[in-house]
């Protein structure tokens, strides 16, 4: 399994998101590149027209452009519990998932998943020069 790699600015964008949207779920996309036998997520993208509410967050693919560079997708879950859902697990998009969980305070409020909702380790890395 490739190592998944997220920039601080992901992370921190994750948990900010999370917070404002909270008590409601939220979602984006996250592009990435491969790097060696390394996945590092480096940008997200807000879906259009995404709905949500306290128990899940969705959005139409058929809005989007094909976009090969998006291989991961981060929601919250305003419970704290940081597992794929069965809806989760039935509408995957890439090849990851991080989910973050409430308080969204720090890293260790995220986990991350594979394509079939086995926990996978992550790490944070610094941001790329542009």
């Amino acid at each position: 399994m490739a190592q998944v790699k997220v920039t601080k600015s992901i992370v921190e964008g994750i948990l900010s998101y999370s917070k404002e949207k909270y008590p409601d779920e939220m979602l984006v996309l996250l592009r990435g590149k491969k790097k060696g036998d390394s996945y590092i997520l480096y940008q997200a993208v807000f879906p259009p027209f995404m709905f949500s509410n306290w128990h899940s967050a969705t959005y139409n693919p058929w809005h989007l452009p094909v976009d090969f560079s998006v291989v991961a997708t981060a929601h919250s879950h305003p419970s704290g519990v940081k597992i794929p859902s069965r809806e989760d697990l039935l509408h995957p998009y890439g090849k990851f998932m991080l989910i973050s969980g409430y308080p969204y305070e720090t890293e260790a409020d995220i986990a991350a998943f594979d394509g079939k909702g086995r926990r996978i380790d992550w790490e944070v890395v610094e941001d790329e020069p542009a």
